[in-house]
């Protein structure tokens, strides 16, 4: 009998070990990626707790959902196209897998740290330009982290982070976007960071002479932060400090004054 069940225990045993795998998103894309997608990002994991603890407002009238972070069951195309600069792209509306803009430049014409590293639209370059020259004559540096990611790019974005968060879907839904999904395919999202933090990407940026320079300057020169403090609930991702859409100083100053934060803003556009 002592033998019976040493084999049964080694069979179970043998069973537990194939239920135990990598989750790892994937998505073919039939279209041939161009020279200027094939920029290779770097991250860097922040380890920041407070992201786990925000308090969603509750002054906006939308419904707290427990699973903010969540996909609906059916995504939908884009309403406007992606050279719109208010077209709507969140976890509901999606961009066409082909889709990239046909006016990508190096962010380095602008002027700011680390740009010959990432692509932007050249709609936005000058606005931006402006945009770090003002912040330098104020003592403030700015970096690129990150700026136009490509469908493929965005499939290994999500399948990093996947991996960051030991596979949980959950976790990753939280902090990056699926392919398709990401501001960053439309070429005006750009990811902000400091020599304060030697160029880092993450949660520490929040408290930077750079991040509040940002946040009380930024939409002058037509750039609104994409995923505020509290509102998790609406924007369906955690707070991101550094991460920046552009949209013109024209619609930026309609954002403002209006109150809305821009996912709110942008769904009233679309």
């Amino acid at each position: 009998m002592e033998i019976i069940r040493n084999i049964i225990g080694a069979v179970g045993a043998l069973i537990l070990s194939f239920n135990t795998h990598t989750i790892v998103y994937t998505e073919k894309n039939t279209n041939e990626e161009t020279n200027r997608s094939n920029i290779v990002e770097s991250y860097t994991i922040v380890t920041d707790t407070s992201l786990e603890k925000l308090t969603p407002k509750k002054s906006t009238g939308t419904v707290v959902s427990t699973s903010w972070w969540s996909y609906p069951s059916n995504i939908k195309e884009c309403t406007k196209n992606g050279n719109d600069l208010l077209v709507l792209v969140n976890k509901e509306y999606k961009l066409p897998k082909n889709y990239a803009p046909s006016d990508l430049v190096s962010a380095s014409l602008s002027g700011i740290r680390k740009g010959e590293s990432y692509m932007l639209r050249k709609i936005l370059i000058n606005d931006l330009k402006e945009m770090v020259t003002k912040a330098k004559s104020e003592g403030i540096d700015l970096s690129i982290r990150s700026g136009y990611r490509s469908y493929n790019t965005q499939i290994s974005t999500y399948n990093y982070w996947l991996s960051a968060n030991g596979g949980s879907v959950a976790a990753t839904d939280k902090v990056s976007a699926r392919a398709g999904h990401s501001q960053h395919q439309l070429g005006t999202a750009v990811d902000f960071s400091s020599s304060e933090i030697a160029d880092g990407l993450g949660g520490t940026f929040a408290g930077t002479k750079a991040s509040k320079w940002l946040a009380n300057n930024a939409w002058k020169y037509g750039f609104v932060i994409s995923f505020p403090s509290g509102y998790e609930s609406i924007t369906g991702y955690s707070y991101e400090s550094w991460h920046y859409r552009y949209i013109g100083k024209a619609y930026a100053q309609e954002v403002i004054n209006s109150g809305m934060i821009l996912e709110l803003y942008l769904r009233s556009k679309n």
